[in-house]
């Protein structure tokens, strides 16, 4: 960084060798500009629009946001690091990884700026929805009444406090997201004119992964819309399953602390009592998926969900960036509380009221180590949930032999198991917040690429 005029006007930065780049030319694997979809374990990861914003020391000694000068005196938000958007001019579908030598994405950027006499950190925000007509996480820089999304605030808004949010819809669901800070300050005193330092980037959002076959095409439930007297309770009927979702129990969180991806407490409601005979519908899911309409129905299963799914046709498949959850806790032992992590929601459909209502919540246990609650579990930032194993071949053109789907045609009872995937974060085994896991579980997954974004 340039600090008083000495470099020339304007941003320039430069890319590692072509060797980083992969671009999947496969016809399984959807090809889009971002923000993209996830639906795959494999660790692609891809950012069009990457931030430097700038944090300065105060008197109470907390780094708090700062707004630079440009070469014209005129403050600006943020130093905007355009090579990360250089590489879609190679190809609309670049996906950025690893690469083949699993070496991390790494660009170098310089840029200038007017800064006053004190301390100062730098902290990188990278994300994939520039091109987004609708953003589904907040702008630093832009409030947002409908979603009482705050702007930060220059000599507020501290580093450590410093919050993005997810859109409150239906659905909760993020884009790709990387952050990070330098690990050692900038003191400008006015004896140096440039300064050099490293920012390592890690995802900020957790995947989850939602791949599953052989779907129950009815359950039985109880009308939504009857109102009985107390105490009778009515015959229960037949209901189409038309979706499925994953839901968090009780609250959700819409937060993430950006500086170190942390979690922060649920703010939104997830059960809604509409009934007194159903489970409860979620107001709030972190992934959903409809029944196709031409999947076709044979002894109780839907067949032809993913025709072009050779080694599984009854099967369907998708995924979100989500972000970072708290550990749900227990809260009553007498009944279902709604109160597990994570939970798949089958849903039906009511002609009466023109809308849909759950049938079935089925929790998801994680395949974890002993001694371990499996059904009160965090979704950390950097980790990989999977229901399910899925993950392409290294071009995109092919499913390996141990692609596998979970079987629900058992219904309620399927036993629905969700891994921490070891792709995403070099996570190989043992319990949550171990710092020390080991390796071994998961280990049929295979070795694959786990690159990070860096500098």
């Amino acid at each position: 960084m340039n600090t008083n005029g000495d470099l020339p006007a304007g941003n320039v930065g430069s890319a590692q060798p072509d060797d980083l780049t992969f671009v999947p030319d496969g016809t399984l694997l959807p090809q889009s500009e971002p923000p993209r979809m996830v639906l795959s374990s494999n660790n692609w990861q891809q950012v069009n629009d990457v931030r430097i914003y700038v944090f300065r020391k105060g008197s109470a000694g907390d780094f708090v946001y700062y707004k630079p000068a440009a070469e014209d005196g005129l403050k600006q938000d943020y130093l905007s690091v355009d090579d990360f958007t250089l590489k879609f001019a190679q190809s609309p579908y670049v996906v950025w990884w690893g690469g083949a030598q699993d070496l991390n994405e790494s660009h170098s950027y310089v840029g200038r700026m007017q800064l006053e006499t004190g301390e100062y950190t730098f902290l990188a925000v990278a994300r994939d929805d520039a091109k987004s007509e609708v953003r589904r996480i907040s702008d630093p820089n832009q409030s947002n009444s409908v979603y009482q999304w705050p702007a930060w605030s220059e000599g507020e808004t501290r580093l450590l406090d410093a919050v993005l949010y997810c859109a409150d819809e239906e659905e909760t669901i993020a884009t790709e997201l990387f952050s990070g800070y330098t690990a050692q300050t900038v003191v400008v005193d006015g004896t140096t004119s440039h300064f050099y330092r490293s920012i390592f980037l890690e995802r900020a959002v957790a995947g989850i992964l939602l791949y599953v076959e052989n779907i129950p095409a009815v359950f039985q439930a109880y009308d939504p819309d009857e109102d009985l007297p107390t105490g009778i309770i009515p015959d229960p009927i037949e209901y189409r399953v038309i979706a499925l979702g994953i839901a968090h129990g009780v609250m959700l969180s819409d937060r993430v602390l950006i500086a170190d991806r942390k979690a922060l407490d649920g703010r939104l409601n997830v059960p809604q009592y509409t009934s007194v005979f159903n489970p409860p519908t979620p107001e709030r899911v972190l992934l959903k998926i409809d029944i196709p309409e031409y999947a076709t129905i044979r002894n109780g299963i839907y067949e032809g969900t993913s025709p072009d799914n050779v080694r599984h046709p009854n099967s369907l498949c998708t995924g979100s960036f989500v972000m970072p959850q708290l550990a749900n806790e227990a809260s009553s032992p007498d009944y279902e509380s709604y109160d597990k992590s994570l939970y798949l929601v089958y849903y039906g459909y009511d002609e009466s009221l023109g809308r849909e209502f759950a049938l079935a919540w089925v929790p998801i246990r994680l395949d974890a180590g002993a001694g371990y609650n499996p059904h009160y579990y965090p979704l950390e930032a950097n980790h990989f949930y999977s229901v399910g194993r899925r993950c392409y071949t290294g071009n995109g053109e092919d499913l390996p032999d141990e692609d596998e789907p979970i079987d629900l045609q058992k219904g309620t009872t399927a036993d629905l198991v969700i891994r921490i995937d070891p792709f995403w974060n070099e996570y190989y085994g043992g319990e949550l917040g171990n710092s020390d896991p080991g390796l071994g579980l998961d280990s049929e997954w295979g070795d694959h690429p786990a690159g990070n974004l860096q500098q």
